[in-house]
């Protein structure tokens, strides 16, 4: 059953939604907006067609590459698994824990995010007004506005901690500038949004509504969430129901979730982005695979696997460590972009082939010898361009078979996860594993879930509860491939993590000021 939005049936809603809306790039200072476009509240949301064409304004805004598109990953970069190139050097003082209140990527997140809550906080106020419409669809849509709300603010509160609770009352009272509020009220927040849109999404949807969130999606991020608080029974009860319905059921092949005509049809993919080659209406292009594709390849190459990442991959795990990594020596399907082979490329695989041209990644084009592989396709065509109908996913059924496994592992005892871990495992062609315990499940994240945005996230909550030390993680330096001109020498050498301030980003400077001192810096910055 699909579950990423079919552009071409939905195209024409896009166009709509970009009218009303704000385009999310051009916001400056997020507190001090003027309403600009031709549609005011008191013209839109007046039928089910402006209902459709809201609530799609909402999944637009994921497109934005200063949020859900890419920078969003940048956070990941400070993780073990990945280490950043490129020319932005906020994202370098991310991953060397230099970070300060102005930092550009500190504060590009907050507005993003902010105008993902407010197109949802809109439709959340507005649905219910609408006088005449299919109450199926008012539910879905309301279903729809509560679970995107809930996904922006779940980011906000892991990235920055205490954030300012907004919702449609602020809306409705035009009360926009307020304090932070503590975390668990934001997560309080997010796990009533979750549980309304559980209640209101469709499990499936037929192929013109093809890519809205369905229900899975909402019990995912509940046992996201729950574990995310040491709740561990309900995450299991929620991420069971995920677990138990063969409507998301494991893809047959981990690298169906990350091929070009396979994810389409995929159970597996819960939520996802899906990144069109068109850009017609400010619906872009995959910002995502124009930021993790190798320069060599036509990308920008922005966030490179380690070596010791590589290397925690067992020896039988083939399928998933070639789908996750892309190597010096290799190609792609439908890759023609012709590069010539220096004298610095002379590594066994090109010895003796200096001034031949090859569309294989060169060991001079990446930091490290390593790219991700999950964003990266090439159009059927030939013409060496990118492949942007490449899908982007965001919650797959893995991710939270493995937070099951956890959770019972965490209230139970080693082995109660066996059955959600090794189901994952066998669909990778490994053998099963028995009396499993956290340090099986943390490998399994790890080689599972690679370059989608989860290690850091997790490495912190491990940390805090003591699972895992992020000082011994951390003061080993990261390390390139073995491989000539490489040598395994580091790209980015010990570092220093300290609690607990570098457990959030601090407030962004720029927001504080706008705020007049209402947001408040968070501790330790």
């Amino acid at each position: 059953m699909k579950r990423l939005l079919n552009y071409r049936n939905l195209l024409i809603l896009f166009i709509i939604a970009n009218t009303l809306f704000i385009v999310a790039g051009c916001i400056k200072h997020p507190l001090q907006q003027t309403p600009t476009g031709e549609y005011t509240t008191s013209n839109f949301w007046t039928n089910q067609n402006d209902v459709i064409a809201g609530v799609l304004g909402i999944y637009n805004i994921l497109y934005t590459e200063d949020w859900i598109g890419h920078d969003l990953y940048a956070y990941d970069d400070a993780s073990d698994d990945i280490s950043v190139d490129g020319d932005h050097p906020d994202f370098i003082s991310i991953g060397e824990f230099n970070i300060d209140p102005t930092l550009q990527l500190v504060y590009i997140t907050w507005p993003f995010a902010y105008e993902q809550i407010s197109r949802a906080n809109n439709a959340i106020l507005y649905i219910p007004q609408v006088p005449v419409m299919d109450s199926s669809i008012r539910a879905r849509s309301m279903g729809e506005a509560y679970f995107l709300r809930a996904y922006a603010y779940f980011i906000l509160s892991e990235i920055y901690g205490d954030v300012p609770m907004i919702t449609e009352k602020n809306l409705a009272s035009a009360d926009y500038n307020v304090a932070k509020s503590p975390q668990d009220s934001i997560r309080a927040l997010v796990e009533s949004d979750l549980l309304q849109a559980a209640n209101l999404l469709p499990e499936t949807y037929d192929a013109a509504d093809a890519g809205r969130v369905p229900k899975g999606a909402a019990w995912g991020m509940l046992c996201k969430l729950y574990l995310f608080e040491d709740k561990f029974q309900q995450a299991i009860t929620y991420g069971s129901m995920v677990v138990n319905d063969p409507n998301y059921a494991l893809a047959t092949h981990f690298s169906d979730n990350f091929t070009l005509g396979m994810q389409e049809t995929n159970t597996e993919i819960l939520f996802a982005v899906w990144n069109k080659n068109q850009e017609i209406a400010n619906v872009p292009a995959s910002a995502i695979s124009t930021y993790f594709t190798p320069r060599a390849w036509q990308g920008w190459g922005f966030h490179h696997p380690t070596q010791n990442f590589a290397d925690e991959f067992e020896p039988g795990d083939s399928a998933r460590k070639s789908a996750t990594l892309i190597q010096v020596g290799d190609s792609i399907p439908n890759n023609t972009n012709l590069t010539q082979i220096a004298g610095t490329d002379a590594s066994q695989m090109f010895t003796g082939e200096a001034g031949y041209s090859t569309g294989r990644l060169l060991p001079s084009m990446t930091t490290t010898g390593y790219c991700i592989k999950k964003y990266t396709a090439f159009m059927p065509s030939g013409d060496g361009g990118i492949d942007y109908d490449l899908k982007q996913p965001l919650l797959r059924s893995s991710d939270v078979y493995l937070m099951v496994a956890e959770a019972k592992i965490r209230l139970n005892g080693p082995g109660s996860g066996d059955a959600e871990l090794n189901s994952v495992r066998t669909r990778a062609g490994l053998l099963p594993v028995s009396n499993a315990g956290m340090p099986q499940v943390i490998h399994e994240r790890r080689v599972e879930l690679g370059g989608e945005n989860i290690r850091w996230q997790d490495l912190l909550r491990w940390d805090k509860d003591k699972i895992v030390d992020l000082d011994t993680i951390v003061s080993k330096p990261k390390t390139a491939s073995p491989l000539p001109p490489y040598y395994g020498d580091t790209v980015i050498p010990a570092r220093t993590f300290t609690r607990p301030k570098d457990y959030f980003m601090p407030i962004p400077q720029e927001i504080i000021d706008e705020s007049k001192g209402v947001i408040t810096q968070n501790s330790n910055y």
